[in-house]
C-alpha cells in the first residue's frame, strides 16, 4: 500500500516541479527536478531521477541531453527522500 501511495506522491511532485507552461516548449532546455523515495539514499536519488527522465520523455530510452543530476536529501526513520535537479536539453536544438 506504502509503494502505491508513495509513487503517486512522486508522480504529483514532479509533475508539479515540471509545470512550466508555454514557455517550455519555446526553450530548447528546461530545467527540471523530481523527488523520490527508497530505503537507501542511492534508490532514493536513482528514483529521484528516473523522474525526471520520465517526465521528460526520456524514459526507458534517453533521446535527449540531461546534464548531471544534483541532489538533495534527507534521511528518516523509515528511508530517504531525495530531490534530483537538472537541465534537459532537446537535442538538435
Amino acid at each position: 500500500m506504502r509503494a502505491a501511495y508513495v509513487t503517486a506522491a512522486i508522480c504529483a511532485a514532479a509533475l508539479a516541479f515540471g509545470a512550466a507552461g508555454g514557455a517550455e516548449a519555446k526553450s530548447a532546455c528546461v530545467k527540471k527536478a523530481g523527488e523520490g523515495w527508497g530505503m537507501s539514499k542511492g534508490m532514493a536519488q536513482f528514483q529521484s531521477f528516473e523522474i525526471i527522465q520520465q517526465v521528460t520523455g526520456n524514459w526507458p530510452v534517453q533521446t535527449d541531453l540531461i546534464s548531471k543530476p544534483s541532489y538533495s536529501c534527507k534521511g528518516s526513520g523509515g528511508g530517504w527522500t531525495c530531490i534530483a535537479r537538472a537541465t534537459v536539453c532537446k537535442k538538435g536544438a
